[in-house]
């Protein structure tokens, strides 16, 4: 049985094969809520647009996934022990839509209350970006966390972005991801419009990712997304060492992990691209 659903609309006019992602995450049921509402009335006018809600049973149990990360899983080098999971196998019915596009958007939301909207992608993807409407660009993400649909899109040298919309829960969220498709089908000529530009973008560069190895990761405070660090801070506990982070690094994604070898937290620095 099928893991996602697909709906397609088309053009009169040939142009560029668009796709759009709900649902990788079953619990983001903002942008499933959003596909429901615009897919019905929205009118192609050039090219393809295929919209992909992305994870069925975990949109039905209001769960982030099943078995793992289906962000995760748009890998060739998956272990034999992920191949045959729903979110491995999820991946591989989503894979040929995303070989068939041109661009990639793939809407999300946060579990936390401070979550600012920011888009990640990268470098070559930037022009594109600047259309989405938010201040915070990220790029190098998959360097340390492979295997989502962008990174896949991005292998083949293809236009592929993520857009975090916020606190799932803020109902403004909503509105900031239907700006963001939007935006995203004018750019890609789908539709007809004119994009609002978000004025003095920054653009930001991944640069480390910290992994609990020993024990688990207890975070020292509550860490807003995009913090900058005034001072040297300590940033959590594995077990009884001690982890820390300098000044001027920019925090994302603190967590609290219990199992090992977990996503605790990422450092960032702004960058001119």
């Amino acid at each position: 049985m099928s893991n996602i659903r697909v709906v397609v609309k088309e053009g009169i006019i040939s142009g560029k094969t668009a796709v759009v992602l709900a649902g990788v995450h079953g619990n983001e049921r903002l942008n499933v809520q959003l596909f429901d509402r615009i897919i019905p009335k929205i009118k192609i006018d050039k090219g393809k647009v295929i919209f992909i809600y992305a994870n069925l049973k975990a949109i039905q149990e209001n769960k982030r996934f099943i078995e793992f990360n289906l962000n995760r899983a748009f890998r060739n080098n998956l272990g034999d022990k992920d191949k045959e999971k729903l979110e491995a196998r999820t991946a591989r019915e989503i894979i040929p839509y995303l070989n068939e596009a041109d661009c990639l958007l793939d809407l999300h939301a946060s579990n936390s209350k401070d979550s600012k909207s920011f888009v990640i992608c990268q470098l070559h993807s930037f022009e594109f970006a600047k259309a989405i409407p938010c201040e915070l660009i990220t790029s190098n993400l998959e360097e340390f966390e492979p295997g989502s649909t962008v990174h896949w899109m991005n292998l083949q040298g293809k236009t592929a972005m993520g857009f975090e919309a916020g606190y799932l829960e803020d109902p403004e969220s909503e509105k900031r991801s239907e700006g963001a498709l939007m935006n995203f089908l004018i750019k890609a000529e789908s539709i007809k419009g004119k994009i609002g530009y978000t004025p003095d973008k920054k653009f930001l560069k991944i640069i480390f990712l910290y992994k609990n190895k020993e024990a688990p990761f207890i975070k020292s405070r509550e860490f807003a997304d995009f913090e900058k660090l005034k001072e040297k801070t300590l940033i959590g506990k594995e077990g009884n060492k001690e982890v820390y982070a300098e000044a001027g690094d920019i925090m994302l994604f603190v967590r609290d992990r219990d199992e090992l070898n977990e996503e605790c937290f990422l450092i960032a620095k702004e960058i001119t691209p």
